[in-house]
């Protein structure tokens, strides 16, 4: 059976909680010998409703499922396969039997099933799902007593792997504090363990960021040691180190030092006028090396009124920035906006006659500039530059392919913005930024772990704009509580397979994406672009979690 021709969403080795297998290998194992002559197969899901394990079945009944897609990798959420036993479940978080036309889909319609989430007791989440499926003839009233009991020593078992975990956690957290450090963290996916000095520094924010470093350096070593920088700006060093085996759910021991401040900024002189009492700062949200130099370039930038080029992919966050410098040089009234895509020669003839030192205004899409207005706007530019005018344009590119269409480079000064691809450590700062606009009049929704890491594995061709909008519908879903994996919408509950991207690597995956792009997805000539065979390429597609993603336009 291939997934080529499948309604169903297909995950090739769909990615698997290894605590989840773990605890649930030898109870599948023994009810699959107890229903080894039993007209029923056994199911295991993940938490997002991929089939991961299928156990049992007489030959008949495995090939109707085969050809009805009830086969690892085959994701049966709500969203893909409406009501069934799984992705009901799921959603319900409750027991839940569908037989027959119950089901959404026809080719389920000759089955019934029972299916219960598996509720990892220490985190309170759904971390599985157990099913028992056979044909509508063969349904016995014993299949949801054995899903239950089946999913309750799963639970048991999870508990004792996580008990077991926590104590030797505990154990060589005690252990570094008797050593005399002053500033220990005990970490695992469900706990946090910190002294007093590291608990002063640390947020939420902070747990996450933590979290995802060492998820990333401990992935294939025991052992770590590199800076960080907490969400107030207070660097430190932090030696980390792993507890348990390898095969063990990651949880780890860090011990933090300070380093030394770095010196202070000579002082800029500062040309434009003082922001408005009560304005925002322009601050840019993120820790990344990426947010920090972006953050030097806009205040370097802001310290002087005179036109700006923001250049950046598609929902970057480029009028915002816009908006943001504007507010800066004093502009606290709403700025016009102008669509450079729609000028005209007399449209522009308008903008420059109403051009002087104080006239601001932001021109979005210049690299768009229709041919019969290109004349013009190059001089409203060169005009806006000789008066110092407060005006800002916005483009993709500053170096246009048609040398015809030079507009963007008559604005002398320009900021880049890196796409969300190119600063995912970000993601935590930017979220919680997008959620507190979201709800400006309650407390800020925190991602909780899974969820984060399921959107930190995303390519986010939408930057931003895109984060934004699946930030809004998990808090709708989410209804005021904190955003968990299964808030998120369907195509973003993906987790990936346990190892985090190196830097070299996300500097490959960011070449092929663009080599993609410029070739419109054809895989041939993006190969000839990267100077690879296509075989290599089609190789770190798979290896880089590419599949999926849709190029060019």
């Amino acid at each position: 059976m291939t997934p080529d021709s499948s309604p169903l969403r297909y995950i090739d080795d769909a990615p698997t909680d290894p605590k989840l297998v773990r605890a649930a290998r030898p109870v599948l194992d023994r009810l699959a010998d107890q229903l080894a002559d039993a007209p029923v197969t056994i199911l295991l899901a993940s938490q997002d409703a991929t089939i991961v394990d299928r156990r049992a079945g007489q030959r008949s009944l495995l090939g109707r499922l085969d050809r009805a897609q009830v086969a690892p990798g085959f994701i049966f959420a709500e969203e893909c396969a409406g009501t069934n036993g799984i992705g009901t479940a799921l959603e319900e978080r409750k027991a839940f039997r569908v037989r027959g036309e119950e089901h959404l889909l026809e080719a389920l319609h000759p089955l019934a099933c029972v299916g219960s989430p598996i509720v990892d007791p220490v985190s309170r989440a759904v971390t599985g799902i157990v099913d028992i499926t056979c044909e509508i003839g063969d349904v016995n009233e014993l299949m949801a007593p054995l899903v239950l009991s089946a999913v309750r020593d799963i639970e048991e078992r999870l508990f004792a792997l996580s008990a077991r975990s926590e104590q030797n956690l505990l154990r060589e957290y005690m252990r570094s504090k008797r050593r005399g450090h002053a500033a220990v963290v005990a970490m695992s996916r469900d706990t946090v363990i910190a002294t007093p000095t590291v608990s002063r520094l640390m947020d939420s924010t902070d747990q996450m960021m933590i979290w995802d470093w060492i998820s990333t350096h401990l992935a294939a070593k025991d052992e770590w040691e590199g800076p960080l920088r907490f969400a107030d700006g207070i660097d430190v060093r932090v030696h980390a180190r792993r507890v348990g085996e390898s095969t063990d759910p990651l949880s780890a021991i860090l011990e933090l030092r300070p380093l030394a401040s770095p010196a202070p900024p000579r002082p800029r002189a500062r040309l434009a006028p003082a922001a408005p009492a009560g304005a925002a700062p322009t601050r840019i949200a993120g820790r990344s090396l990426a947010a920090h130099r972006l953050q030097d370039r806009v205040d370097e930038i802001t310290a002087t009124v005179a036109p700006v080029l923001i250049v950046g992919e598609s929902g970057v966050g480029r009028t915002h920035l816009a908006r943001q410098i504007q507010h800066r040089w004093g502009r606290h009234d709403p700025v016009p906006s102008v669509d450079a895509s729609t000028l005209t020669p007399s449209a522009v003839a308008e903008l420059r006659a109403r051009l002087s030192g104080s006239f601001a205004c932001i021109i979005e899409h210049l690299d768009e500039v229709p041919d019969d207005a290109v004349a013009s706007t190059r001089r409203l530019l060169d005009a806006a530059v000789e008066l110092g005018a407060p005006v800002i344009a916005t483009a993709t590119s500053s170096t246009p392919d048609d040398l015809r269409h030079q507009v963007q480079t008559h604005v002398r000064r320009s900021v880049c913005i890196p796409p969300l691809r190119q600063r995912i450590e970000d993601l935590t700062d930017l979220a919680r930024e997008l959620l507190a606009a979201e709800l400006p009049d309650r407390p800020t929704l925190q991602l909780q772990p899974a969820a984060h890491r399921a959107l930190i594995d995303h390519h986010w061709p939408g930057n931003l704009r895109e984060l934004a909008s699946v930030l809004s519908t998990a808090a709708a879903r989410s209804m005021g509580f904190d955003i968990k994996l299964e808030h998120l919408p369907a195509d973003y509950r993906t987790l990936g397979a346990g190892r985090r991207l190196t830097s070299l690597e996300r500097t490959e995956r960011e070449a092929i994406v663009r080599a993609l792009d410029e070739s419109d997805g054809n895989k041939s000539l993006a190969a000839h672009r990267l100077g690879v065979a296509r075989s290599t390429l089609y190789r770190k597609i798979r290896a880089l979690g590419l599949e999926n993603e849709t190029f060019g336009s």
